[in-house]
């Protein structure tokens, strides 16, 4: 395991075991997150299936994988502040977090703050996990792992993300279909790329990203619980 800051910052070795993983990962993700969701709501329907799927994505690939990749505190350093937001150098990447931020608050704003508040009390942690959980995974990790490699710290992993999002879909796909929703996705994954990279830490992607999911009450996953409970 890498297990200091300082052992990441010449990036890993794509030859070395660890660059072969991080290399296969979207596909092996996407290969066992499918079998979970699938197999979920086949023996336990829909909505105990599209939570348990969630779950086994939250828990093991975005927490457990990182912390066998990179140890205790490797992990730490996805979140890691190197940079402060609002100085000079990181200007640009303020204002792509306020044009993303202002983009949700856009197209959700009217919605929230008509939401009932026992949808905004489950939505509210739920986007929290969800947001700070992907940011670790598809951000942090890539950027911590390469930081030497833009394609691979930025572009790979932002297409691994929004891929990813044909799994739940596959369950309750989006208002405006697959498609567009994945397409939405890889763009945010990209802007989000650039965020960490030039920042050294998924933190305020993370925040971001947790943020917009509460803007959006949720998506499906507050109602899923909602109807459960």
């Amino acid at each position: 395991m890498i297990e200091t800051e300082t052992a990441l910052q010449g990036g890993v070795p794509l030859r070395s075991r660890r660059g072969v993983f991080l290399l296969a990962l979207p596909t092996l993700l996407f290969a066992t997150s499918w079998g979970a969701f699938t197999g979920g709501t086949l023996l336990l329907g829909k909505d105990l299936g599209y939570l348990l799927g969630f779950a086994f994505y939250w828990l093991f690939w975005c927490t457990v994988v990182p912390l066998i990749l990179l140890g205790r505190a490797g992990f730490a350093a996805t979140l890691a502040t190197r940079v402060r937001l609002l100085s000079r150098a990181n200007v640009p990447a303020a204002l792509l977090l306020l044009v993303v931020i202002g983009v949700a608050a856009a197209m959700y704003g009217a919605a929230f703050v008509r939401t009932p508040w026992p949808v905004m009390a489950v939505a509210a942690p739920l986007a929290i996990v969800n947001g700070f959980c992907e940011e670790v995974l598809w951000r942090g990790v890539y950027v911590v792992s390469f930081p030497r490699r833009p394609w691979l710290a930025v572009g790979f992993p932002a297409l691994g993300f929004a891929l990813w999002h044909f799994v739940p879909q596959s369950v309750f796909p989006a208002a405006s279909g697959p498609v567009p929703f994945v397409a939405s996705t890889l763009c945010l994954g990209l802007v989000y790329g650039v965020i960490a990279y030039r920042m050294r830490s998924a933190k305020w992607t993370a925040i971001s990203h947790a943020l917009n999911g509460i803007l959006a009450s949720g998506g499906r996953l507050a109602p899923v619980v909602l109807g459960l409970l």
